[in-house]
């Protein structure tokens, strides 16, 4: 265990971690801003360029690829939980092991399905299949789905890149490569619009820009910390299997929590209509800007606390636990209470004039946020230290009740209801599942610390 001279937990980490854990949220607000204000930035360009129909299907290969992020196998969620102890430790044999199994197993995904869009796109009859006009360009769609997923493909072995600086409690020089990533996409993007490079052009620009970015992160990251870098000699069968268990884990969680809260517009088009999943869909949208709070204290919240653990220091997870419960959950509610308020003023001005969001379903969304704002803390805990089958319970029976339940408050109170649903549901089964894992990694720290 590490310790100060008076026995107890090492204070000077502790004050380290702390500061490491307020920059990462700091600048990770910045960060998701931006990567998200990219998209919208660029939209109007694109769709004069490229078309209704050629961006209307850039857009499906996009909501396609956004599906499939599942491709890592929760490997990348593994490594993490697996690296943040190790770098505490100190043990530079072992990070460059875990490192160098997981680029090896992406990379190895990434290669195959690299060579299988381009070996059997070019015959697949995009057009036909999606309906589009016969006069357009049929290479432009094939290039937006040939690019469109190898872009996807080369993303996910870079990418790891942000978990290894998360574990390394550098969190804020990821952020800060994802702020070049959407500045450099934006421009990348208009400058090729700008000198009318053509179609394809404008789609390998807008996709490839962000791997690109990923690219050289990793380059300029293991060339400043070599001890890290990934080697084909460290490569070991053993550890490819560690992180493999671990990342199915996070793998079948991510799986499960995906299907539960992707359910609800499924529900609404059975027991209404269409237009009404609209209506309820634009609702749910607005107020999903929420949930970037949770993420911003969340994930950087996770290697901290694993980092704590594996030092022993039980005492800081607990306290600042405490705090990112009570400072995420009121941070959100103050939020969404100025969403609320602001509702039919944002919805004229993003969907045009008469446009509106139903006061009682607007409440209860800003109820689900700062319930998942504080439980989003106990699920970092958890999850820093590979603990995740309580999560896969609470999740479980949250997925198998809540669809009765929904359609049941759908007839009571309407589209709120659905939403009222999920939260009963959520109170009865995640937050419990969340608590007990959370003590669960609480007390087996506190074990090891012992021995």
């Amino acid at each position: 265990m590490f310790q100060t001279a008076e026995g107890g937990p090492t204070g000077l980490a502790a004050k380290s971690r702390t500061r490491a854990l307020i920059l990462g949220i700091a600048t990770g607000l910045g960060s998701r801003v931006l990567t998200l204000a990219a998209p919208l930035l660029t939209i109007p360009a694109t769709l004069r360029y490229l078309g209704p129909d050629v961006f209307g299907f850039w857009m499906v290969i996009t909501s396609i690829t956004s599906m499939a992020m599942f491709a890592d196998l929760g490997l990348g969620n593994g490594l993490l939980t697996k690296l943040a102890p190790s770098v505490a430790a100190g043990d530079d044999r072992r990070v460059k092991s875990l490192v160098s199994a997981a680029y090896f197993s992406l990379g190895s995904i990434a290669l195959l399905l690299i060579v299988g869009c381009w070996t059997i796109f070019p015959f697949v009859p995009w057009a036909y299949f999606f309906g589009v006009s016969q006069n357009v360009d049929t290479q432009a769609l094939e290039s937006v789905a040939v690019f469109g997923f190898s872009a996807f493909a080369l993303t996910i072995p870079l990418s790891l890149i942000q978990r290894i600086q998360y574990a390394f409690q550098e969190a804020w020089k990821s952020n800060m490569w994802q702020v070049g990533g959407a500045l450099i996409t934006v421009v990348a993007i208009y400058a090729s619009v700008g000198l009318d490079l053509g179609p394809v052009a404008v789609i390998a620009a807008a996709v490839f820009s962000n791997p690109l970015v990923l690219l050289m992160n990793n380059l300029h990251y293991f060339w400043r910390k070599p001890k890290a870098a990934p080697s084909y000699r460290a490569v070991s069968s053993e550890t490819i299997k560690v992180l493999l268990r671990m990342g199915f884990s996070f793998f079948m969680l991510s799986v499960i929590v995906s299907i539960s809260q992707n359910a609800d517009n499924v529900i609404v088009a059975r027991v209404a209509d269409l237009e009404t999943v609209s209506q309820f869909a634009i609702s749910v949208k607005l107020f999903s800007l929420l949930g970037l709070a949770v993420t911003l204290v969340a994930l950087p919240l996770w290697p901290a606390n694993g980092e704590a653990l594996a030092r022993g220091d039980v005492s800081w997870v607990r306290r600042i636990s405490r705090i990112m419960t009570l400072s995420s959950g009121a941070g959100v509610a103050v939020l969404g209470l100025t969403l609320l308020l602001l509702r039919d003023v944002i919805a004229e001005l993003w969907l045009g004039e008469g446009q509106s969001i139903s006061l009682e379903l607007a409440a209860v969304l800003v109820a689900w946020s700062v319930l998942t704002a504080c439980t989003a803390p106990l699920f970092s805990v958890q999850n820093s230290v590979g603990i995740v089958r309580y999560q896969l319970m609470g999740w479980l029976l949250f997925a198998l009740v809540s669809v009765p339940v929904k359609i049941l408050m759908y007839g009571w109170f309407g589209l709120s209801g659905v939403i009222m649903g999920g939260f009963f549901c959520y109170l009865t089964f995640v937050l419990p599942s969340a608590y007990a894992g959370y003590r669960a990694a609480l007390k087996s720290a506190s074990c090891r610390s012992m021995t």
